[in-house]
This record gives C-alpha cells, structure tokens and sequence, in this order.
C-alpha cells in the first residue's frame, strides 16, 4: 500500500470515527438522563430537561471533537499541530481581551442551564419580551413572542426571569362593582361561579379558591377579587374563562358592572 492511500485511509478514519462519536453522544446523554430520572415525577420533567440540555451538550462535544478531529489530520498531513496551538493560545488570549462580551454570553449561557433557570418550552418573560423559550444555546436565547416574532436575546443581557412555568400559577381576577350594589350578593355570585367552573375543570386547580370582597375604592365602584392557585402557564385560561362567566352571571343577576358616568348641567340663560 503506497504512503499517499495509506494516509488517505486514516484521515477517512479519523474523520468517520469523529462523525461516530459525535452522533453516539446524544444517544449517551439520553441515556444518562434516563438512568437519573426514574421517579413518575422526574420523568414527567423529562422532556423539558432533554429539549435543553441535550443540543447544548451535543454542540460542546461537536466542537470538542471537531477540534482535536482537526489536530489529528493535521498531523497526518505533515504540518506541525504543537506550534499552531501555541500560536492559537497567544491570539486566544489577544482575542479574550476583546471578547469579553461574548465570553460573558457564553458563561451566563451555561449558567442559566445548569442553574435550571429556564428550559425550552417555558413561557417567560425577559426584560419587555413575553413568549415561549424554543433554544438556549451558548450565546443567545431565543424566545418566540405570542405574535409569533421570535426574538433573539443574548444570555449577557438576561439579569431577570419572570417563569410562568415553576411550581404553579395563579390567576387573579379583579372585578369592579357599581357602590349602588349588594356587596354580599356579588360576592355569593363570585362563589358560586368559581365554583362550577372548579367544578368543570378540576384538573387545572391546586388549590381552594379565594374570593376577597373589597380589596380596593376607586372612582365608579368598588373592586372585588378572585384569586386562584392553578398549574404553571394555565393563568391566563382560567382568568378568561372566570371574566366571561362573571360576566354572565352578573348580567343574570343584574349586578351592574360600573362604567364612567358624566352629569351635564345645562345653564340656561335668563333663569336663575
């Protein structure tokens, strides 16, 4: 076998054995995943956790591999890969001073991974952007708003996470009453309203209900309140659906939901 095939044949070795374990990596991670969440309620998280970590771990180990992949046919070609990795680590050095907002992206990046501050799939509030993480990569976050834009942030600049999708929510429904109404009576309404509709959908509460009378004065009437603890990201359903049938109920019950009024007082000339 001449020089040339023989060289030929290991950087083809060299570059299908980086391909291989670049893909058996995901295959490995998942695996290590399953291993560590056996319990219903870790595996209830599983998908969360895979959608996030596992592109993250994957590009790690692509680069990694992509790397010394590299260094290895080098070498092979015959071009010395020691002195390229000197000079590439005085001119990493050079380029870290001037890189230092990318390596802050890139450590917030890993941070807000490891730290599980948010996943893909989490509906999020970042900063005046609202929406739905679909990838956490090294350096950015991206983020699909409820218009459908999506919205490139970079993990440097995120020093505050509103997450709509730990633990529970709850959805808080105010709701104003004119003063010439029975206060008793609308709150016996708001009861039995946030009854039923607990009543029609039991899967989405997590606890009892609370309606708080007069929780604050204002101009045309005073404020009820309904709160309710329900799953993560369900508020904003629940408080639709309570807003229509309160909105039902008090019209049934003529319960007068105040709006601004104006007396005119018309000054007629000659009468006094």
């Amino acid at each position: 076998m001449s020089p040339l095939l023989e060289k030929v044949l290991r950087i083809g070795a060299i570059v299908g054995f980086s391909w291989v374990l670049a893909y058996v990596s995901r295959f490995v991670f998942r695996q290590l995943f399953l291993r560590r969440l056996k319990t219903p309620e870790k595996r209830a998280d599983l998908s969360r956790k895979l959608n996030t970590f596992l592109p993250l771990l994957q590009n790690v180990v692509t680069y990694l591999v992509a790397f010394f992949a590299l260094v290895l046919i080098l070498r092979e070609v015959g071009v010395d890969a020691t002195a390229i990795l000197a000079g590439a680590g005085v001119v990493g050095i050079a380029v870290g001073f001037g890189a230092q907002t990318l390596i802050r992206d890139i450590l917030t990046g890993l941070f807000l991974v490891f730290e599980d501050s948010l996943s893909v799939g989490d509906t999020v509030q970042i900063g005046d952007t609202t929406g739905t993480v679909e990838e956490i990569g090294l350096r950015v976050t991206r983020i699909r708003t409820l218009s459908g834009a999506l919205v490139t942030i970079p993990n440097g600049e995120i020093s505050r996470i509103v997450n709509y999708n730990r633990g529970f929510s709850r959805a808080v429904v105010e709701v104003s009453v004119a003063y010439e109404a029975d206060i008793d009576r609308a709150s016996e309404v708001l009861q039995k309203v946030v009854a039923a509709y607990r009543e029609s959908r039991p899967e989405l509460f997590l606890g009892d209900p609370s309606v708080q009378r007069i929780v604050r004065l204002e101009s045309s009437g005073v404020v009820l309140r309904v709160v309710v603890q329900v799953l993560p990201q369900k508020h904003w359903e629940v408080e639709r659906d309570l807003l229509y049938h309160i909105k039902k109920a008090f019209d049934a019950e003529r319960i007068e939901i105040p709006y601004p009024k104006y007396v005119v007082f018309l000054d007629t000339p000659g009468k006094t």
